[in-house]
């Protein structure tokens, strides 16, 4: 018997939000298993960096500076990476926003963007690559999701609930297109070193305060290697999981606070 199969030798990788933090982790980590990949974040300098890194790793690499917010490239994207590539075999939804805000206070444009880049932008990529996947025999796709999906916060505005909408579409397409061999799960990650999660984090050790039991934050790598195990052909028997990767953050009782003290 053998050892779990991480390899990626022979795939192709579309990975969005894939300039810094998170989706730069990833694209590094898939190629350095065999992946060739496709980039897409809004800045293209920093996208082309992330690209030599990976041609580095001796893996191709294809930069697509696109805007998640307009439907015209999100499309663009998708199709471009099957022209380029002839095809994809791994989708990694990384890209998100976030407009903090009060619920009373949430404008409809606001929502709108929210949504379209967290939720709409994942179920289309995932539909244009759905046909290449079938015809190669199967995919993956790992949806970044958050614990806000599952435990929303107050003051975040429509940011957990298009995580949710996001876990949400994952299992329907699990259940879906599991006899296509298309597997589809979703990551409700705790706080990781990320701009986004940096005001927090700042606040957190500013107080000295714990933001989970094991009492660190996660790192870029954490999450790709929790990616890497979906992608890969290790994880092959989990599909329509949402997988809590959080040190620990999600087993607290509910409405313990972020950030609680260290005695």
């Amino acid at each position: 018997m053998t050892g779990p199969d991480f390899s990626l030798e022979g795939k192709i990788a579309l990975i969005t939000g894939s300039s810094r933090g998170i989706g730069r982790a990833i694209a590094l980590t898939f190629a350095e298993h065999g992946a060739d990949v496709a980039l897409a974040a809004r800045g293209g300098d920093a996208l082309e960096e992330v690209a030599k890194e990976v041609r580095e790793r001796g893996r191709r690499a294809l930069a697509v500076p696109t805007n998640l917010t307009s439907y015209e490239e999100i499309d663009r994207l998708g199709h471009r990476t099957l022209e380029e590539y002839g095809g994809v075999d791994i989708l990694v939804n990384n890209a998100a926003t976030v407009r903090p805000c009060r619920a009373h206070e949430l404008q409809a444009e606001t929502f709108e963007k929210v949504m379209r880049v967290n939720v709409w932008a994942p179920l289309r990529l995932a539909q244009i690559c759905r046909d290449s996947m079938k015809q190669r025999g199967g995919g993956a796709i790992v949806n970044v999701a958050s614990n806000e999906a599952l435990r929303p916060s107050e003051d975040m505005g429509a940011y957990p609930p298009s995580k949710a909408a996001l876990v949400n579409f994952g299992q329907i397409l699990a259940n879906e297109w599991g006899p296509d061999g298309i597997r589809v799960n979703s990551i409700a990650c705790g706080l990781v070193r990320t701009r986004m999660g940096d005001p927090i984090i700042a606040a957190i050790e500013k107080h000295n305060l714990s933001p989970n039991p094991l009492g660190i934050i996660g790192e870029p790598e954490d999450l790709a290697g929790i990616v890497l195990l979906l992608a890969s052909d290790a994880g092959r028997y989990c599909t329509g999981s949402v997988i809590q990767y959080d040190a620990g953050e999600h087993s607290r009782p509910v409405g313990t606070p972020v950030g609680t003290a260290v005695l």
